[in-house]
């Protein structure tokens, strides 16, 4: 009898406890539940304020090779914004209403889900406050939320009939020195108190993962600017005012992603009758070979070759400037680039 008391004692306890198991599992499910992964498949593209389109023009499809793929007018007419091509689903869009000494260029960043009404839906629920739904002028349904620092980050499903979707597989120019547009950078005063917001609130792993490989950067200074040599001083005020607005459009880039970075150089090179200086591409700190070049406003467009380089050329390794071959220039200094 005592026997079979301690064995009833002991399936009851068995049950109690699978039950509480359960209930955390149920518990944890539920919160996976409540946290659906967003429908974003990666980035759509970047738009850049400019102050002459002629000027822009000669950047992007001259110098970049990306051909024009369509423009829309505004109300009265005129040219509200003008569209190059990446790839049948990433595009970089110029909008002509910068004025003379603005400090920042970058218009939006674009994002491209595969269910807008969900994603809407769980902006939504998380406090986002997404602005409705509403069909863009390149014939998309798309929606807005504000970012930190004022980031402006649009949500756009492709649609039959839509601009983008009747060039699908047109305009694929072999002059393009990229097909793929790795990751942006947005300008973010605070990144540590901004990474809930991308993380948690839109949903992206690590606060910066998109899709397709793409990301998105966040930093708030940039020292990749224009003026590469002499280096401005930011504490002379006769050039702060260059200073920072140069570092903000190396802020708010682009990344392109190429596969053999000195055949890319050369070509950027012999289009747009750049110097050494200009085109001059150095090994990251990510390891890999990168080249930074600015459109007619400064806006920053950072050349990225896919491939890690080896260990064995260290950070900061510099490519022999013109038509030279042969092994990198290597860092004498830390964190100094060795040539010029």
């Amino acid at each position: 009898m005592a026997r079979r008391k301690v064995l009833i004692a002991l399936l009851v306890f068995l049950i109690a406890g699978q039950a509480l198991i359960a209930q955390r599992g149920g518990g944890q499910a539920a919160a996976a539940a409540a946290a659906p992964e967003v429908p974003i498949v990666g980035l759509a593209g970047i738009a850049f304020r400019v102050s002459d389109l002629t000027k822009a023009r000669g950047y992007y499809e001259g110098v970049l090779g990306l051909p024009e793929a369509f423009s829309t007018k505004d109300q009265s007419g005129r040219v509200a914004s003008v569209y190059f091509k990446i790839n049948d689903d990433q595009y970089v869009e110029v909008v002509p209403d910068l004025k003379t000494g603005e400090l920042r260029r970058q218009a939006r960043v674009m994002f491209q889900s595969s269910d807008l009404k969900k994603l809407h839906a769980i902006y939504t629920e998380r406090g986002l406050t997404p602005t409705p739904i509403t069909i863009g002028p390149d014939g998309n349904p798309v929606f807005r939320i504000l970012g930190p620092s004022g980031a402006k980050l649009d949500f756009i499903e492709y649609v039959p009939g839509s601009q983008q979707g009747q060039l699908r597989g047109k305009l694929l120019d072999a002059r393009r020195i990229s097909t793929h547009l790795w990751h942006v950078g947005i300008y973010t005063e605070d990144r540590a108190a901004s990474a809930p917001f991308y993380g948690e609130k839109l949903g992206l792993p690590r606060a910066r993962d998109v899709g397709r490989g793409e990301y998105i950067e966040t930093p708030n200074s940039d020292s990749n600017t224009e003026t590469k040599y002499p280096r401005l001083d930011p504490n002379n005020p006769a050039t702060r005012a260059q200073f920072e607005r140069e570092s903000m459009g190396a802020v708010e880039h682009m990344a392109l992603e190429v596969t053999d970075m000195k055949a890319m150089r050369d070509l950027v090179q012999d289009r747009g009758k750049y110097t050494d200086l200009w085109v001059r591409a150095h090994v990251g700190n990510n390891r890999h070979w990168l080249m930074h070049l600015f459109d007619p406003d400064g806006s920053r467009a950072e050349i990225m070759e896919t491939a890690v380089q080896p260990d064995s050329i260290p950070s900061l390794s510099v490519m022999l400037p013109g038509k030279a071959v042969g092994p990198p220039i290597l860092p004498k200094e830390p964190r100094v680039i060795p040539w010029p």
